[in-house]
């Protein structure tokens, strides 16, 4: 290409102008018909004898977008190569002039060259982790409910019964389940099951802190508070009353700690069954910190890049965020109706979503290189195997689909790439854990 002048319209955007002489399209236009003449049959030719006049009067305007758009390619790696550009996407084409000349005008964005922050030094919060008598009994008691009974009782309801129940709820004198974006949960149960007094439930915590002191067959009015992030928006800091009704009372029986149930659980004794209990709690409180710390690193990232980002990312990240988001709500119940009521609400969080990401990425993609990282099948592997489960497939069937499908196969690289750089950069960031 010659006479190429570069101008920046925007931060991140170029236009480019280059002169194709005669001699440069003709060139072109003679490999794309050679092209596409192998790979062309047509009845009464031989494959890859179609002449070149047929072909170009057959199917001009097919010709003319190759040659093109090839034209384009050769452009883009010189510029490639000339200005180093990391080129993101080709916004915009245009060809004029005659036979003699031609003036190509091309806009594109460029990716932004950020600046890494001291990823190096990031202070990881200490991990301190401590295990109590406390903690390690309620984890025994947690294994023994999984072996317990659940007896029918006759009596009022005491903490940690099982009780099924059925309530609907209204607010302002309108059902709840009528209002948009409620989660089945709040809306109406015909038969759920709840523990008692529990803490750590599903359940709704007025009604399941409310039920001590109700015999089966009674029915009780609970006042119940929506909080302020609740998912369904008209419902948020208000106010309701569920009408709960006592179907079932169940008392939990758990087994004793005997030789019997020890050896049940494969240990000898209950020190042995302590020191398991132990160990998986570590093993939790480990997981939860790694968790926490990786957070705080994408975050650190994702703050320190303040480039403007090619619109085309914005749009292809957000578009993906948004089917997440949607195949998610439709799990939960949300119909096609509440989704469409919620939608930009749901495009925004998805844009700010992909803004991270994509941030997020520019600084892995950086770090690899400058680390001289590699990507290798057994950062892959976990990967495949995770989506397999997820999409209830099996890992062998799941390989086959990925084999055949490159959008797909580029999805699992980038999630085992996502997943390897988190990895390595909390395993080079760990302080030694001060555990007691």
């Amino acid at each position: 290409m010659e006479n190429i002048h570069c101008e920046s319209i925007g931060a991140v955007v170029q236009e480019v102008t280059a002169s194709v002489d005669a001699e440069t399209y003709e060139a072109t236009r003679s490999s794309v018909l050679k092209k596409i003449q192998k790979q062309l049959s047509l009845p009464g030719f031989r494959k890859g004898k179609v002449p070149f006049p047929f072909l170009q009067q057959r199917y001009p305007e097919e010709i003319q977008g190759e040659v093109r758009q090839t034209l384009v390619q050769k452009l883009l790696e010189q510029l490639k190569q000339e200005k180093h550009w990391d080129i993101a996407a080709v916004t915009k084409t245009d060809f004029t002039g005659n036979d003699d000349e031609q003036k190509m005008t091309v806009e594109l964005e460029i990716a932004p060259d950020i600046q890494l922050p001291d990823y190096q030094h990031f202070p990881l919060e200490p991990e301190n982790i401590t295990i109590s008598e406390t903690e390690k009994n309620d984890f025994i008691e947690r294994i023994r409910k999984q072996y317990a009974t659940y007896e029918v009782v006759h009596r009022p309801i005491h903490p940690k019964d099982y009780v099924k129940l059925s309530y609907e709820g209204t607010v302002e004198g309108k059902p709840i389940n009528e209002y948009p974006n409620v989660p089945p949960l709040w809306g109406k149960q015909t038969g759920t099951w709840e523990e008692a007094d529990a803490t750590d439930g599903l359940g709704i915590p007025e009604i399941v802190s409310g039920l001590d002191g109700l015999n089966v067959g009674d029915t009780k009015e609970i006042t119940v508070h929506f909080p302020e992030n609740f998912a369904a928006e008209a419902l948020q800091k208000k106010q309701g009353t569920y009408r709960v009704s006592i179907l079932e009372v169940r008392e939990v029986k758990l087994p004793e700690l005997n030789e019997e149930f020890l050896k049940k659980l494969q240990v000898k004794d209950v020190t042995e069954l302590q020191s398991f209990a132990e160990k998986a709690i570590r093993r939790q409180k480990e997981q939860a910190y790694a968790v926490q710390q990786k957070h705080r690193i994408t975050e650190f990232l994702v703050r320190s890049v303040s480039n403007d980002l090619p619109s085309t990312w914005i749009k292809t990240y957000t578009e993906n965020v948004l089917q997440e988001m949607v195949n998610l709500l439709s799990s939960h119940g949300v119909t096609e109706q509440e989704r469409e009521e919620q939608k930009a609400v749901l495009y925004e969080k998805a844009k700010a979503i992909a803004i991270d990401r994509i941030k997020l990425n520019l600084c892995f993609e950086k770090i690899y290189q400058k680390e001289q990282l590699k990507l290798e099948n057994r950062d892959i592997e976990p990967v495949i195997l995770q989506e397999a489960q997820a999409r209830r497939i099996p890992p062998e069937k799941f390989v086959q689909k990925i084999r055949q499908d490159p959008a797909l196969q580029n999805d699992i690289r980038t999630k085992a790439f996502q997943a390897k750089m988190i990895n390595w950069l909390f395993q080079q960031l760990r302080p030694k854990a001060n555990v007691s």
